[in-house]
């Protein structure tokens, strides 16, 4: 039975209601033990179970605007807040955290460790190839 945007709000634990694609996704895999394109059984691999906490504590987000804003709220700072302890304005903090920033990585890079955190890019193959992991930020700022 599919969930409403409430219940998954409830259930993840989530600060504001999903949008109705998320909802979407989210009712579609519900109850799935492995998702189309998976098959780490095949290639030898075997996946670890998480548990509700490690799954509520994993956030995805569609932008990089969304994940700042996921951790001024994780802080309890209001945009005000947030930008006296990261030294920055209150309309940089709105800039950063809008849906459609268009950030230099290096903002990125910035940004995450002026928030206590570390940013990395990772390009993911579509087919075959080796994963790439690039840290963002040279930890000075």
């Amino acid at each position: 039975m599919s969930k409403t945007p409430q219940e998954w709000q409830v259930v993840l634990g989530l600060d504001e209601l999903p949008d109705a694609q998320w909802v979407e996704m989210l009712n579609a895999l519900e109850g799935r033990d492995t998702i189309d394109g998976g098959g780490l059984e095949a290639q030898g691999l075997t996946a670890s179970v998480l548990t509700p906490d490690e799954i509520s504590m994993a956030l995805v987000v569609e932008s990089a605007g969304a994940a700042f804003r996921t951790v001024r709220q994780d802080q309890h700072l209001t945009v005000r807040q947030a930008a006296e302890a990261w030294g920055v304005s209150p309309g940089r903090v709105s800039q950063i955290e809008a849906a459609d920033a268009n950030l230099y990585l290096s903002t990125v890079g910035s940004a995450a460790l002026r928030m206590g955190y570390r940013a990395k890019l990772v390009l993911e193959p579509l087919e075959n190839g080796p994963t790439i992991v690039a840290a963002l930020g040279d930890g000075k700022s």
